[in-house]
């Protein structure tokens, strides 16, 4: 399989490339702009807003600035396109919504470019070990689905790739130019999410892998290191010029990470569960394996390119998923930055056993057949739970339903009550107030505060209506608060409209 002809090799790869791109850049419009992602508007609003303004200070330090630019930067694009096109003639006619499918398109870009940089890394140990992961990373679910929104974790995840794909080269090379691209992708990665810091990892431990005089090494970490604080400045330069308010934020943040609600299962358990249900078991298993090759290579094995570049990939996936393990705060994307990584052991468990197969039964093309069965066995639960969610995706949901109904139906100037941030309604039109659940209050407070309608949504009613048993309080609220407000339409999710069960209702104004 390795002595594959160069022609062919590259017809695969340009393959993987086509089919990580179909699946990163379908549906990449859904929810726009009635149902954005969580954490989207934090991102491009400001970005908007740096278009509309001219100020560059994002005022916003949940994330460094990189990303942001970024999108400010596209922003700006976008609105020459939309200007020459006549869409729009001054800044006041674009609304925020006509930019995130830009945005997206951005966050897709770079997913699909990480795919490469997945594969020219693992080539390091072999150009068979470099198809493979490539395969398996571009049908990784979780990255196909949060490369669909403006978030900051597939642009973090493609700068740590590029440090690695940098570190293995500087590490060939030895030369101080690669080294200096080594700190500009750590500190990218960095100013993107500030846990891409943890990039550092991997120059590090390449230069104690690799052999040479200890000066010379020392040498080059520092230069690095040097680097990479440097471009994170210039990438999130406000956090130096509003030192005080980032530090106020950073540190909040960080607390909420050390000290937040306490969860019902240690964090290690829910991150394992979402690699088995999305990575899949065998694909773990072949990890595994890899991390136990990974560890033969650097016992028995000179040190190479090859041997680097399974020592990056054993050590960074144990040490990322060590240190979010030991945070409160849990969200299924932040294991993003490990996929690649585990898609590279994995590869090389493949490649290593179909090439033992190969040798003990040295029969024409049976350790090309063998890799290709096990891939086909390794991506099928990644690949149907992509599928499924683009499937999903593409259809009108509820909430695309109800968000149409209340533009063509409900007057510009009400004030509504909803309970799902799932149907966000144009500020520009409507008075909006978001509710944990609509039944915090009673139909007198609506009619107080001039509240003409409401918006219930199953995904906050459910333990009243459709649990069992009911929560008692919550079915007596919800009853009353229905019994006493106008039914206009309901929205009932099927096969062919996903989504939450969803009530609209008009409250009686005050006698």
């Amino acid at each position: 399989m390795s002595n594959a002809p160069t022609r062919w090799h590259l017809a695969a790869l340009f393959l993987i490339l086509a089919l990580g791109a179909v699946l990163r850049f379908t549906a990449l419009g859904q929810g726009i702009p009635f149902a954005l992602g969580i954490d989207e508007p934090e991102i491009m609003e400001r970005a908007v807003r740096m278009m509309n303004t001219g100020d560059l200070h994002p005022h916003f330090f949940d994330y460094p600035g990189l990303y942001i630019y970024l999108q400010f930067f596209v922003a700006c694009v976008r609105f020459v396109v939309g200007s020459i096109g006549g869409l729009w003639a001054n800044l006041s006619e674009a609304p925020p919504a006509e930019f995130y499918l830009w945005g997206r398109a951005v966050t897709a870009t770079l997913g699909t470019a990480t795919i490469a940089l997945v594969y020219f890394t693992a080539r390091r140990i072999s150009p068979a070990t470099g198809l493979v992961a490539a395969a398996l990373f571009a049908v990784q679910s979780q990255h196909v689905r949060e490369s669909h929104f403006v978030l900051t974790d597939v642009p973090m995840t493609f700068f740590i790739m590029l440090a690695a794909l940098f570190t293995v080269r500087a590490c060939e090379r030895r030369q101080v130019r690669d080294w200096v691209l080594v700190g500009m992708a750590v500190g990218a990665a960095a100013a993107t999410k500030y846990n891409g810091g943890v990039a550092m990892l991997l120059p590090a431990l390449a230069l104690l892998l690799t052999s040479g005089a200890w000066w010379w090494r020392v040498r080059a970490m520092t230069l690095t290191s040097g680097i990479a604080g440097l471009t994170f400045l210039v990438c999130s330069p406000y956090t130096v010029i509003a030192l005080p308010e980032f530090l106020n934020a950073f540190a909040y943040l960080a607390n909420m990470y050390a000290d937040g609600p306490a969860r019902p299962e240690p964090a290690w358990l829910t991150y394992t569960k979402h690699l088995r249900n999305n990575f899949s078991i065998p694909a773990l298993v072949a990890a595994v394996a890899g991390v136990v090759l990974a560890g033969r290579a650097l016992i028995t094995a000179p040190r190479t390119a090859a041997t680097t570049t399974w020592a990056l990939a054993a050590s960074f996936s144990l040490v990322y998923f060590y240190m979010i393990s030991g945070q409160r705060l849990v969200w299924g994307r932040y294991l993003l930055p490990m996929l690649p990584f585990l898609c590279i052991l994995a590869a090389g468990a493949v490649v290593w056993l179909a090439q033992q197969i190969g040798r003990r039964w040295p029969v024409q093309h049976l350790t090309t057949a063998t890799a290709v069965v096990l891939v086909l066995i390794l991506g099928a639960t990644p690949t149907m739970n992509a599928v499924g969610w683009l499937r999903t995706a593409s259809m009108v949901s509820t909430n695309e339903q109800a968000y149409r109904w209340i533009l063509e139906n409900l007057p510009a100037g009400s004030r509504i009550a909803n309970e799902t941030r799932e149907v966000l309604l144009p500020v520009n039109r409507y008075t909006i107030e978001y509710p944990r659940r609509l039944i915090t209050h009673d139909v007198e407070h609506y009619q107080r505060e001039g509240v003409n309608y409401l918006v219930a949504s199953s995904l906050s009613f459910k333990a009243a209506f459709y649990d069992v048993p009911p929560e008692q309080a919550a079915l007596v609220a919800y009853r009353e608060l229905f019994r006493r407000t106008e039914h206009l339409i309901t929205f009932m999710p099927s096969a062919d409209h996903p989504g939450p069960e969803l009530r609209i209702y008009r409250v009686p104004s005050l006698e």
